[in-house]
């Protein structure tokens, strides 16, 4: 009997240390207009992690470890560092331009490891193309004359279908360019509705 309730206190004990060592953390990123940032991302000690600010530009999460500093970045606007002291709560506001050097050579990374798939990216970073909720592509300025629109896809110089192209991880984009009128015509009648080539590093 006095083993089973040395077992349950050293149960117990152990819980309770462990959620003693896990800290709750709110951090609000904001940008110099004091305004919300939603989809920035947030590094402890320059370690990714896997989620990001909601619509508000808050993100929450435990702490097993406590980090000496925090950092906020958004492609758009920068990347901006703060010590942390063991607070619980805290803001960071990202000024345009600021503490790029953080990013080093990590930056294209860092950038394209926040979405999810090739369709976030290109939604984000890619101009002159649309892409619906279920990652049907145009090309702006063509016009649908028998219903296919889909454009040509190019990986690495070789024509891909659209199941592979839905494939290539973010992270490891180097390029993504948009060929259209004139420019797709090397193509010949594959790029009628324009060609979108991407280059990786794999």
């Amino acid at each position: 009997m006095k083993k089973y309730i040395i077992a349950i206190i050293g149960v117990l004990f152990f819980t309770i240390n462990v959620n003693a060592q896990e800290q709750k953390i709110t951090i609000k990123v904001k940008d110099v207009n004091r305004k919300p940032v939603a989809g920035a991302l947030i590094l402890f000690d320059d370690v990714k992690q896997k989620r990001w600010t909601n619509i508000q530009g808050v993100f929450k999460t435990k702490l097993k470890t406590i980090p000496k500093k925090i950092s906020a970045f958004h492609p758009n606007i920068g990347i901006s560092s703060i010590e942390y002291n063991g607070q619980s709560n805290l803001s960071i506001i990202i000024k345009e331009g600021n503490d790029t050097h953080l990013l080093s050579n990590s930056s294209k990374k860092i950038i394209s490891s926040q979405f999810n798939t090739i369709y976030d990216y290109i939604r984000d970073k890619v101009s002159g193309v649309n892409i619906s909720s279920d990652n049907i592509i145009r090309i702006r300025g063509y016009n649908s004359i028998n219903g296919n629109m889909t454009p040509l896809f190019i990986l690495n110089g070789t024509a891909i279908p659209k199941d592979v192209f839905g494939q290539i991880m973010p992270d490891e984009i180097e390029s993504v360019t948009v060929l259209k009128g004139p420019d797709s015509a090397i193509f010949g009648i594959r790029g009628a509705n324009g060609v979108i080539i991407v280059k990786t590093n794999r």
